[in-house]
């Protein structure tokens, strides 16, 4: 009971922190993912969109961490059904970004590989450093233990979208930019069904404990 108390203070103590950790990386990483997005679109690359596109589901996983921290105590139920939209969004984006490789597989496009590389290596250094600030946060908490995957899996995603890049620039290998989206589109539907799969587990859990508790 009192290693019940304790963790639930420690909880406590940690939820100031947590939510600057949060806001903090929310902001680099929405901001960021607006540049990536458009550089993808200018400059032709998938592995800069898929990225973006990775990114704005990191945005959605620290916001609904963020907004779980407000509900937890007010609501599990609530919080337990935003963590199920976070790892369902992830799938539906890595089956769109599935989709968009494959056709350009088929229909390989050239790239302007040089701007595409600055972006890349900046959102590597953007990545590295919400990477390092999600690391003071609480990872007891599954949402913001959820977003330090997301944020993890992304900086796989800025390493694939540079070393796409190169391969345009030095070897005119533009067929490396939809194979690399693949790989990071499988990482992505990955962590998407892991943390779907659990929170199904924990919700069903939660209803069984509901219903036996009414009877």
């Amino acid at each position: 009971m009192s290693n019940h108390n304790h963790h639930a203070h420690a909880d406590h103590h940690h939820i100031p922190q947590d939510k600057t950790v949060l806001k903090t990386s929310f902001m680099l990483i929405a901001s960021f993912m607006i540049i990536e997005f458009l550089g993808g679109y200018f400059f032709n690359s998938l592995a800069l969109t898929a990225d973006a596109g990775h990114m704005a589901n990191d945005s959605l996983s620290l916001g609904l961490a963020l907004l779980a921290l407000h509900v937890a105590d007010k609501s599990p139920r609530l919080e337990k059904y935003l963590t199920l939209i976070n790892g369902a969004s992830l799938i539906l984006i890595s089956v769109f970004i599935i989709y968009e490789a494959i056709q350009r597989l088929y229909h390989p496009q050239p790239m302007l590989s040089l701007p595409m590389l600055s972006i890349a290596l900046f959102g590597l250094i953007i990545n590295l450093i919400v990477a390092k600030l999600m690391l003071t946060a609480d990872h007891h908490n599954l949402n913001i233990k959820a977003a330090y995957f997301h944020v993890l899996s992304d900086l796989f995603g800025s390493i694939i979208a540079i070393i796409s890049g190169l391969a345009a620039y030095f070897l005119d290998w533009y067929w490396v930019d939809p194979v690399a989206s693949l790989l990071l589109s499988l990482l992505i539907l990955r962590s998407g069904w892991q943390i779907t799969y659990t929170i199904i587990q924990r919700l069903k859990n939660f209803h069984i404990a509901y219903k036996n508790i009414t009877e």
